[in-house]
């Protein structure tokens, strides 16, 4: 998962087409052979439109229930001004929030716990 502010400190978040409709982070699996930092400009690019610089890996979360673990790294724009749009069906909405909507994904609250009300 990726985690990029605009200019006034806003979290990109991304709401599912199916299933339960969560906002989340922007992300998603790693395919067979490839690297986590390309998985994640590629993910990030098919669900927003955005070329980002993966930095560096900020938190850490162990789904035993999945059987999978979740990274979250912080990313940047590429280009100085940020403009998303939605790039794909499995993504209904894209926009930056101040805050965490209610129906969010376990993963998008554990990490924005971790990172926005530390602040």
């Amino acid at each position: 998962m990726a985690w990029i502010l605009n200019e006034q400190g806003d979290t990109l978040l991304v709401r599912q087409a199916a299933g339960r409709r969560y906002w989340t982070l922007p992300g998603g699996k790693v395919k067979r052979g490839e690297g986590l930092l390309k998985a994640l400009q590629r993910e990030v690019k098919e669900e927003t439109g955005l070329n980002v610089r993966v930095g560096e890996l900020v938190a850490v979360m162990d789904r035993p229930e999945k059987a999978a673990v979740t990274l979250l790294f912080e990313a940047q724009s590429k280009r100085g001004r940020i403009k998303v749009r939605q790039k794909q069906k499995e993504i209904d909405d894209v926009g930056f929030g101040s805050f965490l909507p209610e129906n969010a994904s376990p993963s998008a609250s554990y990490f924005w716990s971790l990172l926005r009300c530390a602040n």
